[in-house]
């Protein structure tokens, strides 16, 4: 049985990916939601890559396996990230939300130096040639192109008012599948959590985020900054 909710984190290198899925695993957790898993897609790179691959491309990734792996956990709730979570048709189709991180290019790079000559050993020469010659080309040439295909872009990565939405609407979604499991036509959304979006019939934005009527949008997402 495929997870009850999966949501797709993506957004380009040194975005906050991973503290955006730490974060809503966090809210989730503070709310007693402890059937959360991340799956990560540094996990599906391919074994061997071709020397005319660019290896920050989305050719260095098995995406079945990906679809695989997220077809095959039981979990209640998945958050799936990686730069082209959103990229492969087939991922986007399992998401029940998606979601693409904007984080400015400069702010990015600053990150992706610290991170690269702090924890990967690399001089700071090295990193800015593995940037200029394949980073920089991945994020324009395929991962800027799938922020259309959000339902949701978070301009400042772990933005506060952004995860409550984000970890609310999921809560929101496990306890009407419970009730409807019972037989229960109503229940109860949190009262504590709802973010200063209002729809104009007063229904929080967060509780209609993930109907069954939600679709990848094309022109038209939700932008939180």
């Amino acid at each position: 049985m495929a997870p009850r909710i999966v949501a797709l984190i993506g957004g380009g290198q040194a975005a906050g990916k991973k503290s955006v899925c730490n974060a809503i695993v966090s809210r989730l957790q503070s709310w007693k939601v402890t059937d959360v898993k991340v799956l990560s897609l540094d996990n599906f790179k391919k074994a061997k890559i071709p020397n005319n691959v660019n290896p920050e491309g989305p050719d260095t990734y098995d995406f079945v396996a990906v679809a695989s792996a997220i077809k095959s956990e039981t979990t209640d709730v998945l958050l799936v990230e990686g730069h082209y979570t959103l990229y492969e048709e087939t991922l986007r189709r399992l998401g029940t939300i998606r979601i693409y991180i904007d984080l400015d290019a400069d702010t990015r790079l600053s990150r992706r130096i610290i991170r690269d000559t702090t924890q990967r050993g690399l001089s700071l020469q090295a990193v800015l040639d593995n940037y200029l010659d394949y980073g920089k080309t991945a994020m324009e040439r395929y991962i800027q192109g799938t922020k259309p295909t959000a339902d949701i872009v978070l301009m400042r990565g772990t933005e506060p008012s952004g995860i409550e939405l984000i970890a609310g609407a999921i809560y929101d979604r496990l306890a009407a599948d419970k009730a409807a499991a019972s037989g229960d036509n109503t229940f109860n959304v949190l009262s504590d959590s709802t973010p200063a979006w209002q729809a104009p019939n007063g229904l929080s934005l967060r509780h209609n985020l993930l109907d069954s009527e939600f679709e990848v949008q094309t022109e038209n997402y939700y932008e939180l900054a």
